[in-house]
């Protein structure tokens, strides 16, 4: 039912009442005149999420729900007009200092506060925009990638078969990720028809919501014996069958790691960056690169600099190889 004129008003002084803060005329003419209100700040995330919810990927949504989780133990009652820039301060140091978070991780939970607070000023819940004077830092992402070495040792422990059957579904994932580039949510999706003899092709999962973009990835000659190895006899179907969820995956790379005698925390996000890692070492053209990684934006494939890095000595070195 509408809400009464009568009802409007009581409604915002009870909640002013509440919080135990003076209501202005000023104030209480833009309560009254915003679109319906939610009880919470969280109210109004929970409701955008859902509106959102198809054009955003699986990540990303696990990420702002983690992020608002932490938001809401620290003050379970957050209204719009408590998010100034002195309550982000303080929230900041609170998850640096009280939990513990890494710079990185503590700016991006606050870089998805800020998504829902944009949010809210557009869709006129806020007016003015407390990011204004509180920045936050770009993160950086946490590179981990396999040397060539470390590398051969994976695939070595792979074809010697001296590995436990409920961890070889794993290895076979993790080892197509890096020598095939894909994310683990897109590989998980592949099918053998998705494959020829030299190439395979995809569209992202990751640009869901976007216009769709074709990614054509060649294929290697040890990604074709790999391929054989994984897809037998069969003709058609899910490339990857029966895998564990992505979590235990990860526990069982940890396991994986260690008899490789590997010693970094590997994840299946190991398997694409070393992709990229070694590729542009071997090929220093970032755009390349960027296409097989199916990247939308060329910032995007430059987080993989470190390996341009390298490259530049490699071509140095040569110089001695010449006057040897």
């Amino acid at each position: 039912f509408p809400v009464t004129i009568p009802g409007r008003i009581n409604n915002v002084i009870v909640k002013y009442r509440l919080k135990d803060r003076k209501l202005t005329r000023e104030i209480f003419m833009k309560h009254y005149n915003r679109p319906d209100d939610y009880s919470t700040f969280y109210e109004f995330c929970d409701e955008y999420i859902k509106k959102t919810r198809k054009r955003i990927d699986i990540n990303t949504l696990r990420t702002n729900q983690s992020a608002l989780k932490k938001l809401q133990e620290y003050k379970p009652d957050l209204y719009f007009d408590d998010i100034n820039t002195d309550f982000l301060e303080d929230y900041l140091v609170h998850i640096k200092k009280q939990l513990h978070n890494n710079d990185n991780t503590a700016h991006k939970n606050m870089s998805v506060i800020r998504k829902f607070v944009l949010a809210a000023i557009r869709e006129g819940y806020m007016e003015e925009n407390p990011f204004s004077d509180f920045k936050v830092k770009q993160s950086k992402p946490n590179i981990v990638f396999l040397e060539e070495a470390e590398l051969k040792r994976f695939y070595h422990l792979y074809l010697s078969s001296d590995i436990e059957p409920k961890y070889r579904g794993t290895l076979q994932l993790f080892l197509y990720m890096c020598f095939g580039s894909q994310h683990v949510g897109d590989a998980r999706e592949m099918t053998i028809e998705q494959f020829t003899n030299v190439s395979f092709s995809y569209y992202r999962k990751k640009l869901k919501g976007s216009k769709p973009v074709l990614v054509t990835v060649p294929i290697s000659n040890t990604l074709r014996k790999l391929l054989s190895d994984i897809i037998g006899d069969r003709k058609k179907g899910y490339l990857f069958q029966d895998l564990p969820a992505d979590q235990t995956m990860n526990e069982y790379l940890k396991e994986i790691a260690k008899r490789a005698n590997v010693n970094k925390q590997v994840t299946h996000k190991t398997g694409r960056h070393t992709f990229a890692t070694i590729f542009l070492e071997y090929n220093p053209n970032p755009r390349t690169l960027q296409d097989i990684l199916g990247h939308s934006d060329i910032k995007q494939t430059m987080c993989y600099v470190h390996a341009l890095a390298r490259t530049k000595q490699r071509g140095i070195s040569c110089f001695d190889q010449i006057m040897k």
